[in-house]
C-alpha cells in the first residue's frame, strides 16, 4: 500500500499545498493566502495538517528563509517578517504526534530537479527560484550541494588567482570586472529585482489591470505591441542574467534552471536565454573570467518546492 504525505510550500503570497504519495504522485493540491500575521499562519497550518491527519504518514514542509534542516527551526522567514525564531517543525510534532520536516524553498525546488528533473545529470546546478522574492539552491551529483562538496570537486572558481598565472591578463582589471558583476547582482538581489511577482505587478499596473495578472501580462507581452511592457520585461530578464552571471563566476554549473510559476512562460527563459548571451559578449575585455552556462525551466515548475520537500523528508525519516 502507497503512503501518502501531506506537502506544504510557505510563499510570500499563497500557501501551497498536496497531498502526495511516496512516488512524488499529487493526488490533491490547493493553495490558500499567506496569513498577515504569526496566529493566523500557525492556524492555517494546523488546520492543513488537521484535514489529512488520518491520511498522512507525516508532513513536508518547504519554507523561505534561514532554517536548521535537522530540527526544522526557522531562524528568519525571508519575506515573511513573523517568522522569526519559530520552531516550526517541533509545533507541529508536538501538536498531531507526526514527523514533520522543514526545509529552505529554494533548496526544495533544487532537490527536487536534482533527483527528479533537469538537474538529475548535472554534476553541478542551480536552481533560480523567481517567485515574491529570488531564492537560489545549488545541487551537486544529486543532493543539495555543500562548500565541502565544492571545494573537493574544485567547483569554486578563483579567476583573480588564474590571472595572476597568465602574463597577457592585468588581475587588477579583472578584480575591478569581477566587483563590478558582483556589485550589479548584489544591488539586484538588495531591491529585489529579480521577484516575478514584483514584475507582474509592475507590469499589471502599467497595462492598468484591476489586479495582477500574469496570464494577462504575458499575453499582452506575446502581441509584442506595446513598447513600455516590451522595455520592463526586457530589463527584468537582464538583471536575472546578471545574477546567473554572478554565480557562474564564481561557481563552476553545467546548468542554471530556473523555478517558480513564471518559469512555465516560454517567452521568459528565451528572453533571459539571450540577456545572458548578450552580456557575455559585452564582456570582451575579460572573457576569460566567465563560462557559458546552460540555462532551462525547471522541470517541475511551481510544483518543485513540494516535491522537492518530500524528497527531503524521505531522505530524513527513512534512511536506513
Amino acid at each position: 500500500m502507497t503512503t501518502n504525505y501531506l506537502t506544504i510550500d510557505i510563499g510570500g503570497t499563497y500557501i501551497k499545498y498536496s497531498l502526495m504519495s511516496e512516488d512524488f504522485q499529487l493526488l490533491e493540491m490547493d493553495k490558500t493566502p499567506t496569513p498577515a500575521r504569526m496566529e493566523g499562519f500557525l492556524s492555517c497550518l494546523e488546520n492543513l495538517v488537521e484535514t489529512y491527519h488520518e491520511q498522512i504518514a507525516g508532513v513536508a514542509i518547504s519554507c523561505p528563509g534561514t532554517i536548521n534542516r535537522k530540527t526544522g527551526f526557522v531562524y528568519k522567514g525571508g519575506l515573511i517578517p513573523y517568522l522569526t525564531a519559530i520552531p516550526l517543525a517541533k509545533h507541529l510534532e508536538n501538536r498531531f504526534s507526526l514527523p514533520v520536516s522543514v526545509l529552505n524553498d529554494a533548496d526544495a525546488a533544487g532537490l527536487a530537479e536534482a533527483r527528479l528533473g533537469q538537474l538529475a545529470h548535472a554534476s553541478c546546478g542551480a536552481a533560480l527560484v523567481l517567485g515574491t522574492g529570488v531564492g537560489l539552491s545549488l545541487v551537486h551529483n544529486g543532493h543539495l550541494a555543500t562548500v565541502a562538496d565544492l571545494k573537493s570537486d574544485n567547483l569554486f572558481l578563483n579567476p583573480i588567482g588564474q590571472s595572476l598565472l597568465d602574463k597577457t591578463t592585468n588581475s587588477f582589471q579583472d578584480m575591478g570586472a569581477i566587483f563590478g558583476l558582483h556589485l550589479r547582482g548584489v544591488k539586484s538581489l538588495i531591491e529585489n529585482a529579480g521577484s516575478a511577482v514584483q514584475f507582474v505587478e509592475q507590469a499589471s499596473q502599467q497595462l492598468q489591470l484591476s489586479e495582477a495578472d500574469g496570464r494577462a501580462v504575458f499575453e499582452k507581452l506575446q502581441e509584442g505591441a506595446n513598447s513600455d511592457l516590451s522595455k520592463l520585461f526586457a530589463d527584468y530578464c537582464r538583471e536575472v542574467a546578471y545574477l546567473i552571471l554572478n554565480l557562474t563566476s564564481l561557481v563552476k554549473l553545467d546548468k542554471v534552471v530556473i523555478g517558480g510559476g513564471i518559469s512555465q512562460q516560454d517567452l521568459l527563459i528565451e528572453q533571459i536565454q539571450d540577456s545572458y548571451r548578450e552580456i557575455l559578449k559585452a564582456e570582451v575585455s575579460t572573457p576569460h573570467l566567465l563560462h557559458s552556462v546552460a540555462i532551462e525551466a525547471c522541470q517541475f515548475h511551481n510544483q518543485a518546492n513540494l516535491i522537492g520537500a518530500l524528497c527531503f523528508y524521505l531522505e530524513k525519516y527513512t534512511k536506513s
